[in-house]
Order: C-alpha cells, then structure tokens, then sequence
C-alpha cells in the first residue's frame, strides 16, 4: 500500500482537458499520444490526436493510432500499446 495514492487519483478527475491543454506548449521533452480510432469521446480521434501533437512544441509529439481501439486503448489492446510506447523509447535512445 502507497499511502496518499487514492488522493493523487482523485485530484486527476478534477482537472478539465482544457488544463492540459494550456500546458501543451510548455512540454519540454518527447511526448507519445496514443489513441484508439474508435474513441467515442471525439467525432474525429486521429483529429484529436493531431491537434494535441500541434499544440506541444515543434518535433517532440508523436500521435500513434491504434485501430479498432476505444478510449481504454492500454486496456483494450495492450500489446499495441507496450509495443508503441516501446517503440518510441527505442527512437528516443536512438536520438
């Protein structure tokens, strides 16, 4: 057990996307978005994920869709996930 773990949490729900989003451009360092092509909060994911890669500084987002994945990508396809995530370390080694 983690003690305070359960209050971290819970002050994540309350923040709204737009407080991320005013942050965006302060992101210094690489940034993966992952996001499933059937994600039933926006009319358009691949979109969504691209306008969120603009918003961060020049060259370090990336947007990786998974297809046929849904808002809980990691839960739903988490071999697509750890494979991009892993995949994007590995560049980033790379430089």
């Amino acid at each position: 057990r983690r003690p305070g773990r359960m209050a971290v949490v819970a002050k994540m729900g309350m923040s709204a996307p737009t407080d991320a989003g005013a942050r965006l451009a302060d992101v210094r360092c690489p940034a993966l978005v992952i996001e499933g092509t059937l994600d039933p909060d926006w009319p358009d994911p691949r979109a969504e994920g691209e306008a969120i890669v603009a918003q961060l500084p020049e060259g370090l987002g990336r947007l990786h869709m998974i297809e046929g994945a849904g808002h809980y990508a990691h839960a739903q396809f988490p071999a697509d996930v750890t494979t991009a995530i892993l995949a994007f370390l590995q560049a980033g080694v790379r430089g």
